[in-house]
C-alpha cells in the first residue's frame, strides 16, 4: 500500500506532486489500521514532497528572471528612444525660439 504510493508520488509530473499529497493522510491512516507503523512512509513522503515543491518553487523564481543579454539589450532600445526623444526635443526648442522671434518682430 505505502510502496505503491510513494512509487505513484514519484511517477507524478512534478506540477501534480503537490495535489497528491493531499491524499497521503488516507494512506497513513490506512497503514495504521494494518497495525503498521506509517513514520518510514511518512518520513520518505515528506522528504519527497519538500524536495519536489523547493524545486517547483526555484523554477517559478528562475521562470521571472531576464538574461543578462535580453537586459542589455532592452536597456539599449530604452536609451535610443530617449536619445530620440531628446533630439525631437532640442528640434522643438529650436523652432519654438525661431517662432519667438518672428513674435517678437512683428510686435
Amino acid at each position: 500500500m505505502g510502496s505503491e504510493y510513494l512509487t505513484g508520488l514519484k511517477n507524478a509530473k512534478f506540477n501534480e506532486v503537490e495535489g497528491r499529497l493531499q491524499g497521503a493522510p488516507m494512506i497513513y491512516k490506512g497503514i495504521e489500521r494494518l497495525c503498521e507503523d506509517p513514520t518510514p512512509l511518512k518520513k520518505k513522503v515528506e522528504d519527497y514532497g519538500s524536495f519536489v515543491l523547493a524545486f517547483l518553487s526555484l523554477e517559478k523564481a528562475a521562470s521571472s528572471c531576464h538574461h543578462p543579454d535580453d537586459v542589455a539589450k532592452e536597456k539599449a532600445l530604452c536609451t535610443e528612444q530617449i536619445n530620440l526623444a531628446c533630439s525631437r526635443l532640442a528640434t522643438a526648442c529650436t523652432d519654438l525660439g525661431v517662432v519667438i522671434e518672428k513674435l517678437k518682430g512683428v510686435a
